[in-house]
């Protein structure tokens, strides 16, 4: 598998960061402007029968993170760019800001998130933290479950800024369900991916 670099550019207040992509993976703006076609050609690859439901599934998923993207400083969407027998598993991954609230700090937050969610380090050293995102939900009458983690990574020499990913996997709809080792080699993916946060330094 192939790495390729993708550099997120600075702003005159925020940071810039770059993260290394596997091979058939892209990174977008938050405008959502290509997710429909990739979702339908993610369900194109489905057996007929389920692609119903899933296509319901995954357009109520979309509206709903574009929802999100207008209330989060959501800042990039990466998921795979190929859709075909192969890789078929819709997964997303978002990347945004979070600002801790007044009178706190990004630490506080790391801290919310292991009392709250259970977050423990991905990393050896301890500076990302991860939890389950996992949610189950009803769309036009079919029961979805989607897998997935969120992942927190403060921002080095702010107090209050952190980095935060969340993966979304499609795991069941509908009586289609994806196999295990499907769901766990698209979560090492995304762990590799957030693992490779590297920060440039502002000049």
């Amino acid at each position: 598998m192939s790495l390729r670099a993708e550099l997120i550019g600075e702003t005159v207040s925020e940071p810039s960061f770059a993260v290394l992509l596997p091979t058939g993976w892209e990174a977008h703006t938050p405008d959502f402007a290509s997710v429909d076609e990739r979702v339908d050609a993610a369900v194109a690859a489905l057996p007929v029968a389920s692609r119903g439901a899933v296509l319901a599934t995954l357009r109520e998923t979309v509206a709903s993170a574009r929802a999100e993207a207008t209330r989060a400083d959501i800042i990039r969407v990466f998921s795979p760019s190929q859709a075909g027998e192969d890789d078929a598993i819709p997964v997303s991954l978002v990347a945004s800001w979070l600002i801790a609230p007044a009178g706190a700090t990004a630490s506080d937050l790391g801290a919310t998130m292991v009392q709250r969610y259970r977050a423990r380090p991905l990393d050896e050293r301890g500076t990302i933290l991860k939890w389950s995102a996992a949610k189950t939900s009803t769309i036009e009458g079919a029961e979805a479950r989607t897998a997935g983690h969120g992942y927190l990574i403060r921002v080095p020499d702010e107090q209050k800024r952190a980095l935060v990913f969340r993966s979304t996997i499609l795991q069941r709809v509908d009586g289609t369900e994806i196999p295990d080792d499907g769901i766990d080699a698209m979560e090492l993916v995304c762990d590799a991916i957030v693992a490779s946060v590297r920060w440039r330094k502002r000049a």
